[in-house]
């Protein structure tokens, strides 16, 4: 199977600590620019939490001596894009232009991460908007079940725990000296990096960069200390909605493998071959055996200071114990058992398949680029991926199967109806740890 090449990479980094990233594409006149800040959810404050969201969203919301929503209007006027996003461990803004627009998009940038106003009236503005969003995912038990995950699974203080936009009642306390604070606290050349994909040539980006972000200054702040998860007894969050005719279902548990241990590629296809994948094993067992859910996967997500191994679903109220039961009897047999040679197979090649895709576009190679350093992999990485994907035997998913697949105390999140999800949880034999919510105490 042919490895896929990421374009040559060049490398600088400026006086102020700003690492620099180019990779020259010249089949479109495109190019796109990536700065990522290694500040995330993550080191939001207690009775703040949602606050890196926040002031993500509010970036374009004014910056420089632009009005409100000045920044956007400039770059839709040439055919372009500027966006930014936060997760738990960055914060990102991105742009998007033709190779001619190339110092506009630079300039934007550079005026978004290092001079955002965060004016009065547009912050208040935001937290409203947020606020309301917030308060409507009561009417999604999908969403609200999402939201719940982490924090079933992780203690209130852990930096990992809050839902990245935060809760109602922590965003409302959010105003804009705390946005200050964050900025300055946060947004620093030394915890950031760029990188830029497409058709402009090292030289270029590196002098554009010096131009428009070698005036950044400023330290950032530690960053919190992570601990690893793990719970003593399986904990479960009970939120009950009314006349619920389904429950949604969420389980978590600790990956504790990162991208560097021997069993990350094993944990990929065992995940895959499991629940990640339409012809995985949970996906005949609960939907095309049982009839259970139209929807059922699991997820590997390994973030930078901890891993997390997830489940999926819903199903009827009549069936919440016979789904809960089904799944551990199947992470217990994956454990147990493994996978056969035609599972691992199916999974090998899905994976390998795939990752091709993921690589077509300026903004994918600069998304692997900033996987690659966020995570510092080797530059073999991304070449060497499907070989590793193929080179996967039964034992090691095995292995990882026992590492993975729930061995340890759980967290569950069940939402629906608070009776029949208490006659499921009796009927699979789960006990542990009840926190029993409203969805206003949910949201």
């Amino acid at each position: 199977m042919r490895p896929v090449h990421l374009p040559p990479l060049e490398k600088r980094t400026l006086p102020n600590g700003l690492r620099l990233f180019a990779a020259a594409r010249s089949e479109l006149p495109l190019v796109s620019l990536l700065l990522v800040i290694e500040s995330g959810s993550a080191v939001d404050p207690m009775g703040k939490k949602g606050l890196a969201s926040l002031a993500s969203d509010l970036l374009l919301r004014g910056s420089g001596t632009g009005a409100p929503g000045e920044v956007s209007r400039r770059i839709e006027d040439v055919g372009g894009r500027i966006e930014t996003g936060v997760d738990r461990d960055r914060l990102v803004v991105s742009a998007h232009v033709l190779a001619e627009d190339l110092e506009l998009a630079f300039e934007l940038v550079a005026e978004v991460a290092m001079a955002p106003r965060f004016e009065a009236g547009e912050t208040e503005a935001a937290r409203k908007r947020v606020v309301a969003e917030l308060e409507q995912s009561k009417d999604d038990p999908a969403l609200l079940a999402r939201r719940n995950l982490f924090p079933t699974f992780l203690p209130p203080e852990h930096p990992y725990a809050a839902p990245v936009p935060g809760w109602r009642r922590t965003v409302q306390g959010i105003g804009r000296e705390d946005l200050v604070a964050f900025h300055r606290a946060h947004l620093a050349p030394e915890r950031a990096f760029l990188v830029v994909v497409g058709d402009a040539r090292a030289e270029e980006v590196f002098t554009l960069a010096e131009r428009h972000f070698g005036g950044w200054t400023g330290e950032a702040a530690p960053g919190p200390t992570i601990p690893p998860p793990g719970l003593e007894r399986p904990r479960i969050r009970l939120i009950h909605k009314e006349e619920s005719t389904q429950t949604q279902v969420r389980m978590i548990g600790p990956a504790p493998i990162d991208r560097e241990d021997p069993l990350f590629f094993p944990a990929l296809v065992a995940n895959t071959a499991f629940g990640g994948g339409f012809t995985s094993r949970l996906v005949n067992e609960i939907r095309v055996n049982r009839g259970l859910t139209y929807s059922v996967g699991t997820s590997l997500s390994l973030l930078r200071a901890a891993g997390f191994f997830s489940f999926s679903s819903f199903t009827k109220n009549e069936s919440v114990g016979e789904l809960l039961s089904l799944l551990l009897q199947e992470c217990r047999r994956a454990r147990e058992e493994g996978f056969s040679p035609e599972e691992i197979e199916r999974a090998r090649r899905y994976l390998a398949g795939v990752y091709p895709l993921g690589l077509e576009t300026n903004d994918q190679v600069a998304a692997a680029i900033a996987e690659l350093v966020l995570f510092d992999l080797g530059e073999d990485w991304v070449p060497r991926f499907r070989e590793r994907v193929m080179a996967v035997e039964a034992a090691p998913a095995r292995e990882a199967a026992r590492r993975l697949f729930f061995p340890a105390p759980f967290g569950l999140v069940l939402v629906g109806d608070r009776d029949a999800i208490l006659r499921g949880l009796e009927q699979a034999g789960i006990e542990g740890d009840l926190e029993d919510l409203s969805i206003d105490e949910a949201a």
